[in-house]
């Protein structure tokens, strides 16, 4: 079940933006003070469009904004505009959504660091050596007949790339049935399985079958690049950890939830 569309960066955005040491009052409406940090981030909407334009002018211009902002914000405010039941009904929908980002912000911080994410490296890349690669060549034909015929023709000395561009059904056929560099779990099961199971220079003694048909594989050989520095997988890594610990959390309190899911009429699910 995969409930969270969150990522750690959306998690930590909004919370940044308010975290900033040193936040000056730049303006005041009506005594109600306008910080640096409202400017800022008005001047990063406006920016694109004010492109050539020097910072100072930018910094202007999303100030006015700003100040126009709380003007309105002071006029609905006079009209009542925040009883109206179809406010209160927003505001409690931006209240839950920016009391959530709060609440994985702070259980994030108490369970990642720096450490944790190196470890993780470690495991991810054990020796120093990145993910499995595998090389290898097929040809794929429509059934086992077809398929031990290939194997047949290589018994008797036949040449790979030859018997997979006369006799292959797939896309590869073109290139000797050349498939390249592929990763672990790239592949489906049964033929991934059987590409490993060979020596490299040797071909499967047994046809394979998948899903598109009946294979013969060839394998060139494995290797394992050297791993990528960690500085270049930090984030991703990071973001692997978050949105593991943030849905590990989730099914805890599910588990300790009572949730009732309606059809979109409200009448209760048939079970």
């Amino acid at each position: 079940m995969r409930l969270l569309p969150f990522t750690l960066a959306a998690v930590l955005a909004p919370a940044l933006a308010l975290a900033q040491a040193g936040d000056p009052v730049v303006a005041k409406v009506g005594g109600v003070p306008v910080y640096k940090s409202d400017v800022d981030r008005q001047a990063a909407e406006i920016a694109p469009s004010m492109q050539g334009a020097p910072p100072s002018l930018i910094y202007r211009a999303a100030r006015d904004r700003v100040v126009e902002e709380f003007l309105i914000f002071a006029a609905a405010e006079a009209a009542q505009f925040d009883q109206r039941p179809d406010f209160q009904r927003q505001l409690t929908r931006q209240r839950r959504t920016l009391l959530t980002q709060y609440y994985m912000l702070d259980y994030l911080q108490q369970r990642i660091d720096d450490a944790k994410i190196r470890a993780l490296y470690r495991e991810t890349y054990p020796d120093g050596k990145g993910k499995l690669e595998i090389r290898a060549s097929h040809i794929l034909v429509a059934d086992e007949e077809s398929a031990r015929a290939v194997i047949a023709e290589l018994d008797k000395g036949g040449e790979f790339a030859t018997l997979a561009e006369q006799h292959s059904i797939g896309p590869t056929k073109s290139r000797g049935g050349d498939l390249g560099a592929f990763g672990k779990g790239s592949m489906v099961p049964a033929f991934e399985k059987a590409a490993l199971a060979l020596e490299p220079g040797s071909y499967t003694a047994e046809p394979v079958k998948t899903r598109f048909g009946w294979h013969v594989i060839l394998l060139h050989g494995t290797e394992r690049a050297p791993a990528p520095a960690f500085t270049q997988v930090r984030g991703p890594l990071a973001r692997q950890m978050s949105e593991r610990i943030l849905r590990e959390h989730l099914e805890e309190l599910l588990a300790g939830a009572e949730v009732e899911l309606l059809n979109p009429d409200g009448t209760a699910e048939s079970q």
